[in-house]
């Protein structure tokens, strides 16, 4: 989702012409689509693009930021001579092969603009865990390798908690953990969660806690213990809670029904809990939180939270 505030020096100004301005990603046909397809409001109302704003209106528009044209670049939350911990917003890619633009390369950019990048001393940016593009949230980054082996064997053991938001299809206990097996396929693109033990298959445990339910919706706190591939979509969806918006593991009708056309997942929180023994010892304790959420409109809609 994203949020203009209309300025005082626009006052009367057409609602479809504020758009036209403040995104470049909208051609007219994009417009009058987003307008069409009700995911543009004006204080809470939908807009039809006819409507002229005043100064203090905000206009909200339910689509994740590159679909605009918007800055993507990730917010810095923290960061000291060792680690640089962002919030990444939907639609920007954690990494990047093709030359697309990542978090990753912003981060790069954003040492060397601090003069701490050397590629001869190894002091570069190592991302620790990637989110998947329309996945929003924390992103923990190390500036070198030492930092690097820290923040991995921590969350190996466990030692850094992740808590993701997230609304899923169907009526959830009000709280439960989940266990079970996860096997990735030959691809290692996708995955299969199983009851029983197989050949190369590993446990997964998830816990998750229900925050809101409405509109055949149920919004989550969820903890994945372990550390799968697609944990949390996979492991929801199996067991009859799949994530609004998830066409791979999810219920595909019911996501073009509600206009979910991604899957609708946030990294809110991390916690670090890795004690005090070694020379990170002022991390213990730290709790991160991200303000990047990007969920579809329906999620507001239900009122599972508020925009």
């Amino acid at each position: 989702m994203v949020e203009l505030n209309v300025e005082k020096e626009r006052d009367g100004a057409g609602l479809a012409e504020l758009l036209m301005e403040a995104c470049p990603g909208f051609s007219e046909k994009t417009l009058k689509t987003a307008l069409k397809s009700g995911i543009v409001t004006v204080n809470g109302q939908e807009g039809s693009g006819n409507e002229t704003v005043h100064a203090g209106d905000i206009v909200r528009i339910f689509a994740p930021p590159d679909l605009l044209g918007l800055n993507l670049s990730p917010r810095v939350v923290y960061q000291d001579e060792n680690f640089v911990f962002v919030d990444k917003p939907a639609g920007l890619p954690s990494t990047s092969e093709s030359g697309e633009p990542s978090a990753l390369d912003m981060v790069e950019a954003h040492m060397k603009r601090r003069g701490e990048y050397s590629l001869e001393a190894l002091i570069v940016p190592y991302l620790i865990y990637p989110l998947d593009k329309y996945v929003s949230g924390l992103l923990l980054v190390a500036k070198h390798e030492d930092a690097y082996l820290f923040l991995t064997e921590a969350l190996m053991q466990r030692r850094i908690t992740r808590y993701y938001i997230c609304p899923v299809v169907g009526q959830a206990q009000d709280k439960a953990e989940l266990m079970a097996y996860h096997l990735r396929d030959k691809s290692n693109r996708h995955v299969r969660i199983m009851p029983k033990p197989q050949k190369e298959a590993k446990p997964v445990v998830t816990r998750y806690q229900r925050l809101a339910e409405g509109g055949g919706i149920s919004l989550l706190r969820v903890r994945p213990v372990t550390n799968g591939l697609h944990q949390i979509r996979a492991h929801l969806a199996y067991a009859g809670l799949p994530v609004l918006g998830d066409d791979v593991y999810g219920n595909r009708r019911f996501n073009r029904k509600m206009g979910a056309t991604y899957p609708a997942l946030w990294l809110h929180r991390v916690v670090f809990e890795v004690g005090t023994a070694h020379n990170y010892a002022y991390l213990n304790g730290m709790m991160l939180e991200s303000e990047e959420c990007s969920f579809p409109k329906c999620v507001y809609d239900a009122g599972l939270m508020e925009p």
